[in-house]
């Protein structure tokens, strides 16, 4: 190694964690291998005063990398001792070399090769003394020492290396490939005849929809096959699927749950209206955070902190001022947390108070939460004379909680999902009734406390991959999930050595939110102008029209955010009416949450089963029968849920069955129904498109055409009916055109 190879020995370890944090990638202070943080990598930080807490304290501490979704990382760790060099060399004779990468030296004489995160991939021995660690860890990192011989650890290549994507055989070695791009199983344990060249074409849209070479997807198909289909297929059969794949554009296949529009573009700059809006550019030159993130944290800690005064009848319903919101990345460098930091400044310098004790964290239960904004507790209490019980009494137990006003921040909304998951937990209800009306309980005999006019707000951090791993079909069903503002945000610039944040005159920002403040204090009911209310009639029929599946029920309570967010807008002027442009404004906001949650959960319809069954029958146009259906889930299934997933489906009028004449008992066959949206787009394809493919884009519009009816089969009476288990090879050059989703299906709703 030359001195610039190896300059990062000569570093600091806290040097070296600063200088990995600025690249993205979480760090933690390490004891040898071993984490010096609570939670060990979950614990994992890019947050410069973080950092320089932890190695103040420990000064020597060696510098864990965490892999995954949060760094972009993955590493190949190459053991010394185990044979994990000759286990390489067997490999990559096998395959090819590696590709070129940042690569270190390990203290123990081994090697980590560092990739590119692949959502496909997981933390997974691929042979002896070969590790893949691809999540849920962490990699010990340069300039870290080993305690027992005082080695380092040290790259041994160039610093400008550019990080290389994970090799697709890597991917498939093994079984590595856990799901695909789309949750759907498509690895694991055997593939028994009857799903051999359906899987392997799965794997290989997969790698191709990656952008993988025909080569490449080769490799890594002759490797699967032999590792997994029972009994193989020829390598000539495999080529032949390589071949068919590889024949496709690359960014034209995707399942239908990848099949999402494009990172939402930047909202209209009505959202950017008022006082919050001004805020965000006064500083958004001086800050990695997304303006976003700012504006709709800003927003709900503001909302938060007026308290429960302000507020718009709807009927019965009053909404107040407390939101709930989901700011979703793709990884840990959205800077989300470094946002709330930013969005809190001027509301901390008006009211400390609140700022120190009515924000919390760790939303973990429903019981927890009531505590926090409870009400006074009592009991009755026996009187006693001379031993004897004459009379009782109530009893203040506990004074309670005068101030009702209660912020939760979770940085690790994932927790907050996973234990909603657990049987008996009181979470969702609590948190829906704090989004309602304020009253919170729960009916449990040991549980007494309660409240009552509650102001619960919640800002939740999470990266689109947990939301959607942790997202319960449940909660998203019973209007958990729709309460939330889901806005996507990112990290807006690179700013090495930070802004000049220290430079700026903040004192004309707090003293307007000052004012507003003790505005918003004084204001009780309040109501729309005459311009609002003629954009209100406008909007509203677009705004409380339902969609189908998983979308629809996130974005099902469009109306009552709006409401909230125009009320804050007008507070924020010092209005006393909500006028059309604090509405116009709350619609810009809304627009870039309901595309955020577009992209987010694309076109799945919340079944799992259901999904992934959809995206088959589009994969076959030829449609698909039962037994041929139940090959393609390996079998393992069981017969009620692909009836339920089939009623689902055709419910929705995604699919229609047909009955056939077989030379035994009838058969039925089932086809992916194509919408109109579909149709137009395949006429006005530039591409030419086999005649009998059909797009698995599935649209969103709201004046789709209706779908081709169904014959009249009933999935679900058909349950008593056994199915025939008869091996059926789909023809392997029979590839499907996919088209990739428009970048700009996000629609509009006035002007």
């Amino acid at each position: 190694m030359n001195a610039q190879e190896c300059q990062a020995v000569t570093l600091s370890p806290m040097a070296a964690a600063l200088r990995y944090a600025a690249r993205g990638w979480p760090v933690l202070p390490l004891n040898g291998k071993i984490p010096l943080t609570a939670h060990g990598y979950k614990d994992g930080s890019v947050d410069p005063e973080q950092i320089r807490r932890w190695w103040r304290e420990h000064a020597e501490a060696g510098v864990g990398v965490v892999v995954g979704e949060k760094s972009g990382l993955c590493v190949l760790d190459v053991d010394l001792k185990p044979g994990g060099f000759e286990s390489l060399e067997q490999l990559t004779r096998e395959h090819g070399p590696l590709p070129q990468t940042p690569t270190v030296a390990t203290a123990g004489g081994g090697r980590h090769f560092y990739f590119e995160y692949d959502p496909s991939a997981t933390r997974s021995t691929i042979a002896p003394g070969l590790e893949l660690k691809a999540r849920d860890g962490y990699v010990v990192a340069p300039t870290s020492r080993s305690l027992a011989t005082g080695t380092a650890y040290a790259w041994t290549t160039p610093k400008d290396t550019p990080i290389a994507k994970l090799p697709p055989w890597l991917l498939v070695r093994r079984g590595i490939i856990a799901r695909d791009s789309c949750g759907a199983a498509t690895a694991g344990g055997p593939i028994p005849e009857g799903g051999r060249d359906a899987t392997l074409t799965r794997v290989g849209g997969i790698l191709r929809a990656r952008g993988e070479s025909e080569e490449n997807i080769r490799a890594a198909l002759l490797a699967e096959n032999r590792a997994r289909c029972m009994p193989p297929l020829s390598d000539q059969q495999v080529e032949k699927i390589a071949r068919s794949v590889a024949r496709y554009p690359a960014p034209a296949l995707a399942c239908a749950r990848v099949q999402r529009p494009a990172w939402p573009a930047a909202p209209d700059p009505a959202a950017y209206h008022g006082l919050a809006g001004e805020y965000v550019h006064l500083i958004e030159e001086h800050t990695e955070s997304d303006p976003m993130a700012v504006l709709v944290q800003f927003l709900v800690g503001f909302g938060n902190a007026v308290g429960r005064g302000p507020y718009f009848a709807v009927e019965a319903d009053r909404h107040y001022t407390n939101e709930f919101v989901l700011l979703v990345g793709e990884s840990s460098r959205g800077r989300k947390g470094t946002a709330w930091g930013n969005a809190q400044r001027p509301l901390r310098a008006v009211d400390p108070g609140w700022a120190d004790l009515r924000q919390q964290g760790g939303l973990s239960s429903g019981e927890g939460l009531i505590w926090a904004v409870r009400d006074p507790i009592e009991a009755r209490s026996a009187i006693r004379e001379k031993g004897r019980v004459v009379d009782y009494e109530d009893v203040e137990e506990d004074p309670g909680v005068p101030d009702k006003r209660l912020l939760v921040v979770e940085p690790e909304f994932a927790s907050t999902l996973r234990v909603m998951g657990r049987d008996g937990s009181t979470l969702s209800p609590v948190v829906r009734q704090a989004w309602d009306t304020g009253a919170l309980r729960v009916l449990t005999k040991k549980s007494p406390a309660k409240a009552t006019g509650a102001h619960v707000s919640i800002i939740g951090h999470v990266t689109r991959d947990e939301l959607l791993r942790y997202l319960d079909r449940t909660e998203a069903a019973n209007g958990f999930i729709n309460r939330f503002l889901t806005v996507c945000v990112r990290r807006s610039r690179i700013l090495p050595e930070g802004g000049r944040l220290l430079e700026l005159d903040f004192d004309p920002v707090f003293e307007r939110v000052r004012r507003a403040m003790e505005w918003a204090r004084s204001r009780t009911q309040m109501g729309r102008d005459d311009a609002a209310r003629a954009l209100w009639f406008e909007v509203y029929e677009r705004l409380s029209e339902g969609q189908p599946g998983l979308l629809g029920a996130v974005i099902s309570r469009a109306e009552a955010h709006v409401v909230r967010l125009s009320l804050l807008y007008a507070l924020l002027d010092g209005a006393s009416q909500i006028g059309r442009v604090h509405l116009e404004a709350a619609l810009a906001l809304w627009r870039y949450a309901e595309a955020s949650a577009r992209y987010i959960f694309g076109n799945t319809l919340g079944d799992p089963v259901a999904d992934e069954l959809l995206v088959a029958l589009q994969d076959h146009p030829e449609g698909l029968t039962r037994t041929e259906i139940s090959g393609h889930f390996g079998r393992h299934l069981r017969t009620e849920k692909v009836a339920e997933a089939l009623a689902t489906l055709q419910d929705r009028g995604r699919i229609r069955g047909q009955r056939e004449g077989t030379a035994g008992r009838e058969a039925e066959r089932w086809f992916a129904v194509q919408s109109a949206n579909e149709a137009n787009e395949a006429n006005e394809s530039p591409e030419p498109v086999p005649a009998a493919s059909h797009s698995s884009h599935i649209s969103h519009g709201a004046e789709d055409a209706q779908p081709e009816p169904a014959t009249g089969i009933s999935p679900i009476s058909r349950l008593s009916q056994s199915v025939e288990e008869t091996d059926v090879q789909p023809a392997a050059d029979s590839w499907p055109s996919l088209e990739a989703p428009s970048a700009s299906e996000e629609g509009t709703w006035v002007g």
